[in-house]
């Protein structure tokens, strides 16, 4: 699976993930074709928490795709600075969508230097670039001014470490690592003992849901793919637009 198509597949899945947000499925379709119910059918809402993980695959691709741009970029700085610019004209949008600051490309340009401090470091002295980068990600946990906090810019230095491992081997770590970076919900859901199908289905979307976009990673053949003059910036621009769009619907179906 080539680069592009990976990178469709994040666009598609975030797409998805943010029109169900704005129009949740299972009212959507009760609404279009069942308007005279009382109550939420059953079934809906089993569809609505089954399409749910298609909107988890997004994020995991988009952190790949950070780790694999860095080793790839042949120039860091413009490869940063468009981070920068497009996560600045994002923020708006995406609080004008969700209500609250810290859009995931900050936390992919947090990431890109932090691949950068670490082979920095690295080059000084042996394990120094290793310790910086783990500085980075508690400092960034316990601060959680972007998307995804410090499991995300860890998320970006696995796929960068784990290049060249085997299939079975990146898979086993990610089963351990990725329910492992949810320990907030997971002691959540076991010391406060709600034991529900909300709140499971809440554990398995957030911990075992972004499984499914580290798979497709696994599928990544390290060609680019067909590209088409400007491609590099609509991979940008789509992120911001999307969201004003969104955020403006949502805006104008509340009434504010």
């Amino acid at each position: 699976m080539s680069f592009i198509a990976l990178k469709t597949i994040a666009l598609l899945s975030m797409l998805w993930d943010h029109l169900t947000y704005v129009w949740p499925l299972a009212l959507t379709v009760e609404v279009l074709f069942f308007p005279h119910v009382s109550e939420t059918i059953p079934a809906l809402l089993v569809l609505q928490r089954a399409t749910d993980y298609i909107g988890r695959i997004a994020a995991p691709i988009f952190l790949f795709s950070i780790a694999n741009g860095y080793r790839h970029t042949q120039d860091f700085k413009k490869y940063a600075l468009r981070l920068l610019v497009f996560a600045c004209l994002a923020e708006c949008p995406y609080y004008l969508l969700f209500g609250f600051h810290g859009n995931i490309m900050f936390t992919l340009l947090l990431g890109l230097l932090t691949l950068r401090l670490m082979e920095w470091g690295n080059g000084k002295r042996a394990g120094l670039g290793h310790l910086l980068a783990a500085g980075v990600v508690i400092l960034t946990q316990h601060l959680r001014l972007t998307e995804g906090g410090g499991s995300y810019i860890l998320f970006i230095l696995v796929f960068y470490r784990t290049e060249h491992w085997p299939v079975r081997k990146k898979a086993l770590l990610w089963l351990f690592l990725m329910p492992l970076s949810r320990y907030r919900l997971i002691w959540t859901f076991f010391s406060e003992q709600l034991f529900d199908y909300r709140w499971f289905h809440t554990l398995c979307i957030n911990a075992v849901g972004p499984l499914l976009g580290v798979a497709f990673t696994f599928f990544y053949n390290g060609k680019k793919g067909r590209s088409f003059p400007g491609d590099k910036y609509l991979w940008y621009l789509f992120y911001p637009a999307h969201l004003l769009i969104l955020g403006s619907v949502q805006k104008a179906l509340l009434g504010m």
